[in-house]
């Protein structure tokens, strides 16, 4: 009997590569994911869209005010009713949902990422297959 054991010569080098490759392939899916998504993004003066960056799989919108506008809904000072508060003051959730100004963005709304992905989903899955290839290979 003569064997070769193929999964000790070549798998590890086979399996390096392709997780190097997926992992790049990851990250152009985000560049991609971010780009789609960004008309989704509400924007009065683009600034949140700006400072928006992709680091290796995640999309990264800086700020609490990110974390506000995704959820869309009106916080308030309880003390004074308005959602303009004094520094240190912590806002409550109410149950009315945040209006959008769509001048920039006119598909802008909360839970963005949800609405982009609902529409880019599969282009998102062939550019990673693509990337994976063209990673892969080179």
């Amino acid at each position: 009997m003569f064997s070769f054991d193929v999964s000790s010569n070549i798998v590890p080098t086979v399996t390096g590569h392709l997780e190097a490759a997926s992992k790049k392939a990851v990250y152009a899916m985000a560049i991609q994911a971010q780009k789609d998504t960004s008309p989704y993004v509400p924007a009065l003066t683009g600034n949140l869209d700006r400072r928006t960056k992709v680091e290796e799989s995640r999309i990264i919108y800086p700020g609490p005010q990110s974390r506000y506008l995704y959820y869309g809904k009106l916080m308030i000072d309880p003390a004074t009713g308005s959602s303009y508060a004094s520094y240190g003051a912590t806002k409550v959730l109410t149950d009315k949902d945040l209006v959008f100004n769509k001048a920039m963005h006119s598909q802008a709304q909360s839970h963005w990422f949800e609405a982009s992905k609902a529409e880019n989903k599969d282009k998102w899955e062939r550019v990673f297959g693509k990337a994976v290839k063209r990673y892969f290979r080179g």
